[in-house]
């Protein structure tokens, strides 16, 4: 019991950070390599705004700018809580501050009427950011436990939390972390038809794809429990579809949302 109590210490009170950083930069990697040359252009000329960063790194930077005084109104945008007997999500799900699927249609709008300029940029990579949140599944999770921060579990032995393992522990064991370009060579295996039927729906049917699965994840959850290497298994392809969806749904949307601007 004391061993529990002090994961919850110190898991608890950790802000959420979809797909971790790796997990981020593969996403957006992905999606640019899946842009027309013309939207490819666009997203490097917002780029050229702050030279150095690119898109990959960039997507990582909402994760960080929370933290600053002038940004942390935007924490609650990472995330959207539903009521834990909730099996569907639902617009007034969104909280007075914000949630994901506000901050999405937000900064989506920003993007096609904005001219290329500083707060465009920003634009660009909240909702790149924003929509890789959207496919972690506990970012559509519960507020009691905060998205899973609060489960303490051990993961192939090592103590975490269930928000931990899908952020970062199971991309780092299907080795995302060795190879920067995994996600790239994963989707390009992925057929035209199946991408063409992930490309459909809208940012709340996908938030219910990931309420699906917290469900899932949360029916299989017990204290303290240990997850091995058939949890890997089990939850692995999941988390590595929901990359994959995110990319390929992200990369559409760039395509949209950059389309009508001004050059």
């Amino acid at each position: 019991m004391k061993s529990l109590l002090l994961l919850c210490c110190l898991f608890g009170a950790s802000q959420a950070s979809a797909f971790s950083r790796t997990g981020h930069q593969q996403v957006c990697q992905a999606a640019y390599q899946l842009l027309s040359d013309d939207t490819q252009q666009q997203v490097d000329a917002l780029l050229a705004l702050k030279p150095g960063q690119s898109f990959a790194d960039g997507c990582v930077w909402p994760d960080e700018a929370r933290g600053e005084a002038a940004y942390r109104y935007t924490a609650p945008h990472h995330f959207i809580n539903v009521a834990r007997k909730a099996r569907e999500v639902k617009a007034r799900d969104c909280a007075t501050v914000g949630c994901l699927l506000s901050a999405i249609q937000h900064h989506g709008n920003l993007l096609k009427k904005l001219p290329l300029n500083e707060p465009k940029r920003q634009s660009l990579l909240f909702f790149s950011h924003f929509i890789a949140d959207l496919h972690q599944p506990l970012h559509v999770s519960y507020a009691a436990d905060q998205g899973g921060n609060k489960t303490a579990v051990y993961f192939l032995k090592q103590p975490s939390n269930l928000h931990g393992v899908w952020d970062r522990a199971l991309l780092t064991e299907l080795g995302y972390e060795q190879n920067e370009n995994l996600l790239t060579e994963k989707l390009a295996k992925v057929s035209a038809k199946e991408q063409q039927l992930w490309r459909q729906g809208n940012a709340l049917s996908w938030a219910n794809e990931s309420l699906a699965q917290t469900i899932n994840i949360y029916q299989h959850y017990r204290p303290g429990m240990l997850l091995d290497e058939s949890a890997v298994k089990r939850d692995g392809p999941i988390a590595e579809r929901r990359l994959q969806q995110a990319a390929v749904r992200l990369a559409a949307l760039l395509e949209q949302q950059l389309k009508t601007n001004a050059r």
